[in-house]
């Protein structure tokens, strides 16, 4: 990040995106996994999160990677990705919901590698 932060023009715009979401302090500390301290200081602009608390922010927020300092640099945040139409979001649920019933009747092999992998893409090794 070049040049001088802005923290109270970001504090403004995480203020506001949080009331379009509907959120409170609180549901947006418990979706980013942060404390409610920090989503009060970075609102009051007394504390920039470091970079991993940022981006966890960021992802509560719907924003992409950066935006946080895009806003703090004076910029607007980067343009929202295109969401996908219901349609499309109900039929990969769809094939999900086939895809996760076999599993089930599988005798193991199938269902503990679809685990594995699970665990991989989230990055829980041990499980949840």
């Amino acid at each position: 990040m070049a040049g001088e932060l802005d923290r109270e023009r970001a504090a403004k715009y995480v203020v506001a995106r949080r009331g379009s979401l509907g959120l409170t302090q609180e549901q947006l500390a418990e979706r980013a996994g942060v404390t409610v301290k920090t989503i009060y200081n970075l609102e009051s602009g007394e504390r920039w999160p470091q970079a991993r608390t940022r981006g966890s922010i960021e992802l509560a927020l719907q924003w992409r990677a950066g935006d946080l300092a895009r806003i703090a640099e004076g910029r607007e945040p980067a343009a929202a990705p295109q969401q996908p139409e219901l349609s499309l979001v109900l039929r990969e649920l769809e094939e999900l919901n086939a895809y996760f019933a076999d599993l089930q009747a599988d005798p193991g092999d199938k269902r503990r590698m679809a685990l594995a992998f699970l665990r991989a893409l989230y990055g829980e090794p041990d499980g949840r």
